[in-house]
């Protein structure tokens, strides 16, 4: 296995997109021309022009088209994408957009809504995309729930996509698609059961029925991210997650404004393998610091070996999961903590890597949370390109700002500043 890589991103010090055997993977796309400047609608038409996110949503789109083109690939080719918005207001004018390029067999798509947070001022959407080559002789086949496809009208996306060996699910929350959330406590009742295990429970076994049509199911995941507007929930659903999964894959477990829909708790993105011979999942504890389970008693793994492929979950700036590597409170004028912190993470990533047969240069996608982006994005961008000089050895880049419904911190603690989630492949050893 090797990675392809192409040239460097307009705005981000990593590749547009890499190749990793069929798979394209990009780094986030977002409405901002070459000169800088955000696409907008200056227009004083009112509501007779395109909104400010009709007109964004296009423009990412057709820059989608340009990254594909790269590797001679087409929308056609898409098996996933993830997308970032402003509000979700904006929601129903992207959902309009998106039907244009995808009239049929969507792929598979989570969106969050992350607020004000873009680097950008102005901005109303980001995307990164995953796809297959353009030479690619797999084909994708689009799944949804056996007993409804509803989502196809509320969400114009795909459950999930079969593409080779990995099934890579979309991040629907606990939806029926026709009048909102499907489960939740009994009218007149508020101290019976727990919303957020009701919802990833139906999440969870919804999943079950699509995976189940290709021969797999939870219990083969590979890779996640659990999405929760308030993090005070994490508890319900980690333990909803250890019931269906069994050895629980690598995760980041983030916080956001909304999933869109209202109510909404939770909602994970997950890349679950087929299972057959002489292809399977072997959890690693190889390189850390400390243990999951011992510390926080949390379920998920470190690290998921997978043939080839090495998934690791979303590392922090601690040394013991307890506490946090940043600059003390009285010298924040003096010193910078997401510089710190960025390097004290990459550090401690470099270790788990190469302890499980990989390195940086063999690593295709970093997916990327801060939760103080308006702030610290510049600075961990100066850390990232010295990490990374040659950006031809560098993976793909996808950002996720991550701020709570609160507004609180999205990751699981309050200090850390940084969360970076890795995906690499085995390391050629010649």
């Amino acid at each position: 296995m090797q990675i392809d890589r192409s040239e460097k991103s307009e705005f981000l010090h990593a590749p547009k997109v890499v190749k990793v055997e069929d798979y394209l993977y990009s780094s986030t796309i977002f409405p901002i021309k070459a000169d800088g400047k955000i696409i907008s609608n200056k227009s004083n038409l009112g509501q007779f022009a395109p909104s400010e996110i009709e007109v964004q949503t296009k423009y990412c789109i057709d820059i989608m088209k340009e990254y594909l083109s790269i590797f001679d690939s087409n929308l056609s080719k898409v098996i996933k994408v993830e997308v970032c918005l402003a509000s979700a207001e904006d929601f129903l004018d992207f959902k309009n957009v998106w039907k244009e390029f995808f009239p049929v067999n969507p792929p598979a798509r989570t969106t969050l809504d992350i607020g004000e947070t873009f680097p950008f001022p102005g901005c109303k959407i980001s995307l990164d995309f995953l796809a297959l080559d353009g030479k690619s002789k797999l084909q994708c086949e689009f799944l949804n729930d056996p007993e409804s496809d509803a989502n196809l009208e509320a969400e114009c996306a795909s459950h999930a996509v079969k593409a080779g060996d990995f099934v890579f699910c979309s991040a629907f929350p606990a939806s029926d698609f026709i009048n909102g959330l499907a489960v939740g406590k009994p009218p007149g009742f508020p101290n019976y059961g727990n919303e957020a295990k009701m919802q990833a429970e139906y999440i969870f076994n919804r999943l079950n029925r699509v995976l189940g049509q290709v021969g797999t199911s939870l219990k083969y995941c590979v890779d996640s991210q659990l999405y929760e507007t308030d993090l005070l929930n994490f508890h319900a659903v980690d333990t909803e997650t250890a019931k269906y999964m069994e050895v629980c894959p690598p995760r980041s477990s983030m916080g956001v404004k909304s999933l869109i829909l209202p109510g909404a708790l939770c909602a994970v993105n997950l890349t679950v393998m087929i299972p057959k011979k002489g292809f399977e999942k072997v959890q690693s504890h190889k390189g850390l610091r400390w243990h999951p389970v011992t510390v926080r008693n949390v379920n998920f793994s470190p690290t998921m070996l997978v043939g080839k492929w090495r998934f690791f979950a979303g590392q922090i700036p601690s040394k013991d999961f307890k506490s946090y590597e940043g600059v003390p409170r009285g010298m924040l004028n003096y010193f910078s903590d997401i510089e710190k912190q960025t390097k004290y993470t990459l550090e401690i990533l470099t270790e788990q890597l190469e302890a499980n047969g990989t390195d940086w240069e063999n690593c295709y996608q970093v997916r990327l949370y801060l939760t103080e982006p308006n702030r610290d994005f510049r600075i961990f961008s100066k850390v990232w390109e010295k990490y990374f000089p040659d950006f031809k050895k560098a993976p793909v880049l996808a950002y996720v700002p991550s701020v709570q419904e609160n507004g609180k911190t999205g990751i699981m603690f309050d200090g850390p500043l940084v969360e970076i989630d890795p995906c690499c492949i085995e390391k050629n050893i010649s």
